[in-house]
């Protein structure tokens, strides 16, 4: 599994790293551990993401030398999407990227799509990052302090501090590998979940203000729209987090955030507490992602939107 993209990465020498839209922990930890490592080999490398890093991650080493608008990718014998479970994903310049003659995708989603023939895909894996490291471990490439960071960064946000479900004896054992080659749990504990604006606290209670309860309190949801964002002067990265408020209520078991990304398009985020599979809900209504969390995009104004999205809830879900 590891040696086509060993191959990749010895034989090549100009790379492109990219990852989702709206880029979390997960995304932006990949991405800058795999530049990292491409930059200490020798390698040239650049990672490009169409929208700016949080403020949250700015901490991160390296994350001050993402790009944000490509131009001819000629250049690049290859380019790593991580993260990313379809290349739509990228955003705008999807067709760009890819473009690019060699693609190597990393990623751990479950509803990962073909775009690439060269995969490095593992559903049971915490997190792009904890693939990541298995792949280093593999190239016995000596992990830095910069490298460390990045990963535990990655790993960490996506377990939601090593509380879900997809937190494994394996993730603990990479985290603890991760601190001894110098990542510091606290420090960088402290910059993503005890640094948060006050704009983001005031946007809270604003999405807060929308709860419902459905099907006797085991569904949940909040939203958040373009005119809330306008009135509060807050931007899309300030409702990172906002589903796993709704997810943390007691006897809730699927919570649902809406995020009006443009007008009367909504991107919602599932997650499960229980045993209900969010990823076959997102995948009626055309998203995909992990058993206990997972996206999709929906149209519509927010009460068409909610609909649709509770239809596909209560015709998929035996659990409930």
């Amino acid at each position: 599994m590891f040696d086509e993209v060993i191959e990749v990465i010895n034989s090549c020498s100009t790379f492109l790293i990219t990852s989702h839209a709206r880029p979390d922990g997960d995304a932006l930890g990949s991405e800058l551990a795999i530049y990292h490592v491409l930059r200490g080999m020798g390698k040239d490398a650049v990672v490009y993401n169409q929208d700016k890093t949080p403020a949250v991650y700015e901490f991160l080493p390296g994350s001050k030398n993402i790009i944000h608008s490509l131009d001819s990718v000629n250049r690049f014998d290859a380019v790593f999407v991580l993260d990313c479970s379809d290349i739509e994903r990228v955003g705008d310049e999807k067709d760009k990227i890819g473009s690019i003659k060699k693609i190597v995708n990393i990623d751990h989603h479950a509803s990962v799509g073909t775009f690439s023939e060269i995969l490095l895909v593992d559903s049971t894996a915490s997190s792009t990052g904890e693939i990541i490291h298995r792949l280093l471990k593999n190239m016995g490439i000596t992990i830095t302090e910069d490298i460390a960071t990045n990963i535990y960064t990655a790993i960490m946000t996506d377990t939601g501090s090593f509380r879900y479900s997809n937190t494994g004896i394996d993730t603990f054992r990479v985290a603890a590998d991760l601190v001894e080659k110098g990542a510091d749990s606290k420090y960088i504990a402290q910059n993503i979940y005890e640094t948060k604006p006050v704009v983001q606290i005031r946007l809270m209670g604003k999405a807060l203000d929308t709860l419902e309860f459905y099907e006797g309190g085991r569904v949940s949801s909040i939203y958040v729209t373009q005119e809330i964002l306008r009135k509060e002067g807050a931007l899309p990265e300030h409702t990172e987090g906002f589903v796993d408020i709704v997810r943390s209520i007691e006897g809730v078991e699927i919570a649902i955030f809406y995020y009006e990304a443009s007008k009367n398009q909504f991107k919602i985020s599932l997650r499960s507490k229980g045993t209900v599979d969010v990823e076959k809900i997102a995948g009626r209504l055309g998203g995909g992602g992990h058993v206990k969390a997972s996206a999709c995009r929906v149209e519509g104004d927010i009460k068409t939107v909610k609909g649709k999205v509770l239809g596909a809830i209560r015709t998929g879900c035996n659990a409930l």
